[in-house]
């Protein structure tokens, strides 16, 4: 995997996800390289008067939607990079978050046994741990915008599996794991789906 990659999945494992999507669209003219008429980007990179949109769970994850009027001339190599980085900000984020739920289902018992050694649990924690390295692998390999798309979605599914880990707590604003539901946001706005399998 490139550096730049590690760095931006890093980051938003150990900073979050609106600290790892300024990692991902570092360098990168924003309102010329969206696909399409608003754009994610953390809350503290947009200018001076520019036109947003918000979004309840994504204002928590300090995150907004900067439009970006026009027609654009986007190179898809740019779109394709920032596709890949975006991949690996969302891994970061899935990988914290799983984490966490590991931390919760070790706490939770059920009969003097703690959740985490439920066979179906454990499971689908190993299950979510493999596909995290199998979108490693592949985010690390320039994708057609096709396989990109699929990606992300394959990253949909895995953040959903960890926000059902958290059981009725991961439906709650104001826990952590509203930042998987933001992620996806994120992405719709970067990655073209309609190419998807």
């Amino acid at each position: 995997m490139s550096t730049v990659l590690e760095q931006c999945e890093r980051i938003a494992r150990d900073e979050g996800l609106a600290a790892g999507l300024a990692a991902a669209l570092s360098g990168a003219e924003v309102t010329a390289a969206a696909p399409g008429s608003y754009a994610a980007v953390p809350a503290s990179d947009v200018p001076d008067g520019a036109e947003i949109r918000t979004h309840s769970l994504a204002d928590r994850e300090d995150i907004v939607f900067l439009a970006c009027p026009g027609e654009r001339p986007a190179a898809d190599y740019t779109l394709a990079e920032i596709g890949r980085l975006l991949a690996a900000v969302r891994i970061g984020t899935v990988r914290r978050l799983l984490d966490e739920a590991v931390a919760y289902l070790t706490e939770r018992t059920v009969g003097d046994e703690p959740l985490i050694r439920k066979q179906l649990i454990t499971g689908t924690v190993g299950d979510v741990a493999a596909e995290l390295e199998l979108a490693r692998a592949y985010a690390a390999n320039p994708l057609a915008p096709e396989a990109l798309a699929d990606l992300h979605t394959k990253l949909d599914d895995l953040g959903w599996q960890v926000t059902q880990l958290f059981g009725a707590a991961g439906y709650i604003a104001d826990h952590p794991v509203r930042a998987l539901y933001v992620s996806a946001l994120v992405a719709n706005t970067w990655i073209d789906r309609n190419g998807a399998a």
